[in-house]
């Protein structure tokens, strides 16, 4: 056929620690972008791993209390729990349930967890309670998962309901299971057939160490493959939506969007280092990012233009606009309906 379709002769890969690089070529022009978008964001989304998604402790009956003779209080313990990073040998399906029982004066960190064959700390250095008294103790369990992105408190206490509902004191966390710190793509022209009319694709990902970057590129390859898969099936009638969301529910539902931490919403829409800017400008929430117009993000944070339109884009990718009190406006629908 003539002027066909290059296919990618497949991938050349160099990994070192937790960073992996990864070449691949020759590829018509403009496939590189398209295949480069493709990969990062499944990378980003939907790298799986494991992480704690719930945790109990005798004699607490809520996240807001402190545990006597133990510096932090339960917030920051499930902060510090929310930490750890895991390195497992496969895949499991059941809720691992960890016991916690420490005694006495001393730093309570990751690497003193008991955990299960094939199963194992990443960060063991990583603090999760500070006894202070020779009398103090810290009981109770954690619950560790395997899954997928990331996922917030209110879909793991849905999802798990069934399975640790009847649990008294039990207190839900959102959860980070991607093992990416980061991910990135590039392109650049190739020569090939004597000619500088193809591209050669190089993806760049960071992991915290759960995971090499190559079993994360390669798990995202796999996703990619059957999501394009599925598509070859022909059907003998469109699919129809089950059921739509109730407008009181698409409230709710831009409302809890807007109460999100922006590390959540903006992670795989943001750089990193863009996002914890924002963070330690104050804006945590995603609310709050919204009620800034571009050009007084631009102002009063001292942000690049580049910087202010990639989080215009960002937001209107997701539905919002810039410059907008969605809080105050969705009280007065409320107040109407």
């Amino acid at each position: 056929m003539l002027n066909d379709v290059v296919k990618s002769k497949g991938v050349y890969y160099e990994e070192e620690g937790d960073y992996g690089r990864f070449e691949m070529a020759p590829l018509p022009k403009g496939f590189g972008t398209t295949l480069g978008n493709s990969i990062r964001r499944t990378v980003l989304l939907s790298s799986s791993g494991a992480a704690v998604v719930a945790a109990r402790f005798e004699g607490i009956k809520h996240e807001f209390s402190g545990i006597p003779g133990i510096v932090e209080d339960v917030p920051t313990i499930i902060l510090n729990l929310k930490k750890i990073r895991f390195r497992v040998k496969k895949p499991f399906k059941n809720v691992i349930n960890v016991k916690l029982k420490f005694l006495g004066e001393k730093d309570v960190k990751a690497k003193d967890l008991d955990l299960p064959a094939g199963i194992e700390v990443v960060n063991g250095e990583q603090t999760i309670a500070t006894l202070s008294d020779p009398t103090s103790q810290l009981l109770g369990e954690i619950y560790i998962a395997y899954g997928r992105g990331y996922m917030l408190e209110d879909e793991t206490r849905e999802v798990l309901a069934e399975t640790l509902g009847n649990i008294e004191g039990i207190i839900y966390t959102d959860a980070l299971f991607s093992p990416v710190v980061k991910a990135n793509f590039y392109t650049e022209s190739f020569l090939y057939g004597g000619k500088f009319d193809k591209e050669k694709l190089f993806v760049e990902i960071w992991t915290d160490g759960s995971k090499k970057p190559s079993e994360v590129f390669f798990e995202a390859i796999d996703i990619l493959l059957d999501q394009f898969g599925a598509l070859k099936n022909v059907l003998e009638k469109p699919i129809k939506p089950i059921r739509v969301l109730l407008p009181k529910e698409e409230l709710e539902f831009k409302r809890r969007r807007l109460q999100d931490p922006i590390a959540a919403i903006l992670k795989s829409e943001l750089p990193s280092k863009l996002v914890k800017t924002l963070e330690k400008a104050g804006i945590t929430i995603f609310g709050e990012l919204l009620k800034y117009k571009p050009e007084d993000l631009k102002e009063e944070f001292k942000l690049s233009e580049d910087d202010v339109a990639l989080i215009e884009v960002a937001v209107k990718r997701l539905g919002f606009e810039m410059g907008r009190d969605y809080w105050k406006e969705l009280e007065e629908l409320k107040d109407e309906a």
